[in-house]
């Protein structure tokens, strides 16, 4: 399709930056003119985010993706004071409490929408390379509540102790569960109000385009992207921490090919690796495994994010020369971040890199259509190129299963 573009690149999703998607898809080896300039916007938007992919693979709900079972281990990591923490343990003891009994368990209820807009300037500087500036523009909406469910252990403990006539220490251990997580979140010195809505810059793409191979029925195309961070900045005392900037530039690279099985149809199969490096932030360290609460902070906690790969199929069915219809498949993975630092045990900073490993397979079917061709004739008024897609999540690890409906529009100029 004349001017066609690989634009996958323009938005990402959920918020997260650093994090695999479900994304706007489209494969293209198509190249601007010289001299040409093309101005445009996506826009995406996130449908149906009731369930998720668990680190098993499997599709479960959201509340079961973000809870926690509890252990008599974990309540007593959380005691601050060593003197209630000794007596505790002395007491969980007597009972007849294992630390790896199951205490309860923590319910999180997390709702999770985003759009996005992505707006992009593009320019053809010669017959083989073009170079575009992507800005993406994210809007997250986050719905959370926190509940701790009391296991039957725990409430047999406090009944023996109600029958012995401890009532205040029943009561106690009934009475600090109860709202323990805005609880925690006030003891440990976090900002406990997050924001419901955020809408930010997420990272500035620089792209890149050059043509390797443009013969008649065989392209290829390598696609080099510079990712510059931009946008809202997180820090250790908020409580949801969205991975939206990248933190540190990262470089992204993409080849592509197209081979024309007829006229009327082609196939585009693309792969990606996308490297990223590390940096220094501060962090909250957690304690255990159970819990990412912390008042623990290493102000050089050195980070790095998982680099992804990935590939796409996608095939193309161009009845006319204005119109393509297709549909695609690809499928990425993430390497887990590792954090290190000097401050805490080691084991404690590999809490923070659980199940931060992914992977995720989005399927796709769209619609691209381009007026050039009538625009040259007087029978459009204007040389547009829009290009409508739904795409959904088939396969995963640790992700959201969801769908997204997203619209590409492009203006040319010369």
């Amino acid at each position: 399709m004349l001017y066609a573009l690989l634009i996958s690149f323009f938005f990402t999703q959920l918020a997260q930056a650093t994090s695999l998607v479900n994304r706007y898809q489209y494969l293209s080896t198509g190249l601007l003119p010289e001299g040409v300039w093309t101005f445009g916007v996506s826009h995406g938007q996130s449908v149906g985010n009731g369930s998720s992919f668990s680190s098993g693979g499997q599709k479960i709900s959201n509340q079961d993706f973000f809870s926690k079972d509890i252990t008599y281990s974990n309540l007593l990591d959380e005691i601050k004071n060593p003197l209630e923490k000794d007596l505790a343990r002395a007491a969980f003891d007597v009972y007849g409490k294992n630390n790896n009994e199951n205490a309860g368990r923590v319910v999180n209820n997390v709702s999770v929408s985003q759009r996005s807009n992505a707006y992009f300037i593009g320019r053809g500087l010669s017959k083989k390379s073009n170079l575009f500036f992507i800005f993406p523009i994210v809007t997250i909406q986050t719905e959370f509540n926190s509940e701790f469910q009391h296991g039957s252990s725990l409430l047999a403990l406090a009944e023996q102790l109600r029958s012995e006539g401890q009532y205040i220490e029943a009561h106690e251990i009934i009475a600090k569960s109860q709202d323990a997580l805005r609880k925690r979140l006030d003891e440990n010195g976090y900002r406990s109000r997050y924001p419901r809505e955020l809408t930010t810059l997420a990272n500035i793409h620089v792209n890149h385009r050059y043509a390797a191979v443009t013969q008649s029925s065989f392209q290829l195309s390598a696609d080099s992207t510079l990712i510059l961070p931009a946008g809202k900045r997180f820090d250790e005392d908020d409580f949801l921490y969205y991975k939206i900037r990248e933190e540190q530039v990262s470089f992204r690279q993409n080849v592509t090919a197209m081979m024309n099985v007829t006229s009327e149809v082609s196939f585009l199969p693309s792969l990606y690796y996308q490297k990223r490096f590390p940096f220094e932030q501060s962090r909250r360290i957690p304690v255990n495994s159970a819990s990412p609460l912390s008042e623990d902070i290493d102000k050089n906690t050195r980070i790095q994010y998982g680099d992804s790969f990935g590939g796409s199929m996608q095939l193309n069915y161009a009845p006319f020369d204005s119109y393509v219809f297709y549909l695609g498949q690809s499928y990425e993975q993430r390497l887990q971040d590792k954090y290190s630092g000097s401050r805490y045990s080691s084991e404690r900073y590999d809490y923070l890199a659980q199940d931060t490993n992914q992977t995720l397979g989005i399927g796709y079917v769209g619609m691209a259509v381009n007026t050039i061709q009538y625009f040259l004739s007087n029978k459009f008024p204007a040389p547009l190129d829009v290009n409508l897609q739904y795409s959904f999540t088939n396969m995963g690890k640790n992700t959201f299963n969801n769908q997204a409906i997203a619209m590409n529009l492009m203006v040319f100029y010369k």
